[in-house]
């Protein structure tokens, strides 16, 4: 290991366009040995992907390569080691982009490429009319790539990589090292390998940083952003710091941030980031499979500052995830305005005009949902108004164009409903080109990971030892279920008054988390949150949908994860809400019986 201190690694980014200063601020601020990034989503790959088919000098995130020029001459003083995701589709021009800044400024830096995970020509299909992968779907084994709607053509295949093309770079000296579609863990997992020298079978140490990757890739959601129990700390809120996790040589960490900057960090607000978009106890990754099921969140002693221990590691499975995306086609919304009585009624006249005018259309997906509902007595107009989002999708552009969409939709102003008004932004209703995403599963095998370092090039090779993974996650009901009414009195209020919850998404399905604060209430949570009792909260959301529930006693959660949730997932959807993230705060809304005796002790 370089030094004899543990691990520091921060972060700077959890999204494309997020803060632009926070490269800087975690290098000069933050005392790190490694800064890491996410500039990825499974949306912006088929869009960087369209970029470079525009521009074969894009593909990249712009983003990144901002941060870094603000702060390039302090990396090179301090000598922080940079890893990023943000080569998107196009690594090694911005690798070339990275040098040539590097030269500018007169510092001799090494940058490296990450190679492999852009497996696009996987895509092509032979003089047989067959791929030479079948490429199953991620969640259902049974369909696959072929299975497709017809009427998408593949244009751009990403797969998730792993850490060791990262360690051999670090190993042969790299300062900066410029991935693609490597895990959202692996910058970190890369690091830490790399640091303590770990080998291929170190299991458990290499579970322990992929969740300390796992908690600090989102940025400020591990510092107090996106955090059900925010209002406790309203005041310190403001222009969040971003986290750092303090790797151990056993895997185990810490998570804590910069003391200058604002934000929190505790048991409860790092137990909802661990909650976020897992999908089951078994958390897969292509270099380890981490059992988080005895997983422990504590506090320290440490003013912001909490421990992690308890994972498990396990041989990584053979295959990994592989985003495949297709143009979809065009997509159009508007949003009509609706207040005063008779809401219902209301919006039932807007979509019986709109039934109307779209009857002959040829659209791929439409839908007109109502957000809100009626206020009575409402104090402002603003505080009684509704909006009814009209949204609609065609494979052609030709097929929602103005006068098969906004035109019919304006014509419609002068006989509506009492009140009428809608937003007048027009450039909502033009066509605009979406993308739709398969996500399936290659083998590790055909992937052609490589390094590449100082014009060398580094062939990684697929995990020695893999593990089956069954593709359905197991799911139970707690083993210890008690009668609700043994805690005694109760009282009818919001599920969050005592219960925390996290929501997310991975591709089409939504994942929700839950847990209470005091180890007494958990097995009230427990009995409480079954399956069906879920289905019984979703209410008219619920549309038969698959739910697979865990628990993680140790930090007192109970974890859901419901399939097919998100109409196609965050590129395609047509709800507001669909990345999920709103799934568990309607949750925590919904009345449920609480004992009095848990409300005593103060509401979240």
């Amino acid at each position: 290991m370089p030094t004899q201190r543990h691990l520091r690694i921060g972060n700077c980014s959890g999204a494309t366009g997020d803060a632009p200063h926070a490269m800087a601020r975690m290098v000069r601020e933050a005392d790190v040995d490694v800064i890491t990034g996410d500039w990825l989503s499974e949306m912006n790959i088929a869009w960087e992907s369209i970029r470079k088919a525009e521009d074969p000098e894009l593909g990249y995130d712009v983003g990144f390569l901002r941060q870094l020029t603000e702060c390039i001459d302090d990396i090179a003083e301090r000598k922080t080691k940079i890893i990023t995701n943000a080569g998107a589709m196009n690594a090694p021009v911005l690798a070339r982009k990275v040098e040539e800044l590097c030269q500018s400024r007169g510092h001799d830096l090494v940058v490296a490429t990450i190679l492999g995970d852009d497996v696009s020509y996987l895509l092509k299909q032979g003089k047989s009319g067959q791929r030479a992968l079948e490429f199953p779907h991620l969640d259902h084994q049974n369909q696959l790539l072929e299975d497709w709607d017809p009427d998408l053509e593949p244009t751009c295949a990403a797969a998730y990589i792993g850490a060791w093309g990262i360690v051999a770079a670090l190993r042969e000296g790299a300062d900066i090292v410029i991935c693609g579609r490597v895990t959202d863990a692996s910058p970190v997992v890369g690091a830490a390998a790399w640091w303590y020298g770990w080998s291929e079978q170190s299991y458990d140490q290499l579970a322990g940083a992929l969740i300390a990757g796992h908690l600090i890739e989102c940025g400020p959601y591990a510092t107090g952003a996106n955090f059900s129990g925010f209002k406790q700390f309203l005041s310190e809120l403001v222009d969040l710091a971003f986290p750092i996790a303090e790797i151990t040589p056993s895997g185990t960490c810490y998570i804590t941030k910069p003391d200058s900057m604002n934000g929190v960090v505790n048991k409860f607000n790092i137990t909802s980031q661990l909650l976020y978009e897992l999908q089951g106890q078994m958390y897969l990754n292509p270099d380890v499979v981490a059992d988080i099921g005895s997983i422990r969140i504590e506090e320290t002693g440490r003013k912001n500052c909490v421990s992690i221990t308890g994972c498990k590691g396990f041989p990584p499975p053979a295959t990994t995830k592989v985003m495949v995306a297709a143009p979809g086609g065009w997509q159009a919304e508007t949003t009509y305005y609706i207040n005063g009585l008779d809401v219902q009624e209301k919006a039932q006249m807007m979509k019986q005009q709109l039934q109307s005018i779209f009857s002959g259309s040829k659209f791929s997906k439409f839908s007109a949902e109502l957000y809100g509902t009626q206020v009575d007595n409402p104090s402002s107009q603003q505080a009684g108004t509704v909006m009814l989002r009209v949204f609609a999708q065609a494979r052609r552009k030709e097929d929602i164009a103005a006068e098969k969409f906004k035109i019919p939709l304006y014509s419609l102003r002068m006989q509506s409903y009492p009140g009428y008004h809608m937003n007048l932004d027009f450039r909502t209703m033009e066509p605009k080109q979406f993308y739709e995403i398969f996500p399936a599963t290659i083998p590790q095998a055909t992937i052609n990971h490589e390094a590449v370092v100082a014009g060398k090039t580094i062939s990684i090779p697929p995990p020695r030892r893999t593990q089956h993974y069954p593709v359905q996650r197991p799911s139970s009901e707690t083993a210890a279920a008690i009668d609700l009414e043994s805690f005694g009195p109760t009282e009818r209020r919001p599920l969050g008054a005592v219960v925390h919850a996290r929501s997310g998404d991975k591709a089409n399905n939504s994942n929700a988390g839950f847990f209470v604060r005091h180890a007494d209430e958990y097995p009230w949570l427990q009995s409480l949150l079954t399956v069906n009792k879920l289905k019984e909260l979703l209410q008219d959301d619920y549309a038969g949908h698959s739910i697979e529930r865990c628990e993680f006693p140790n930090i007192l959660a109970v974890h859901f994860r419901i399939m097919d949730f998100l109409d196609g997932g965050i590129a395609s959807s047509a709800r507001i809400d669909g990345l999920g993230k709103g799934v568990g705060e309607y949750l925590r809304s919904k009345h449920v019986n609480i004992p009095i005796r848990f409300l005593q002790r103060g509401t979240i």
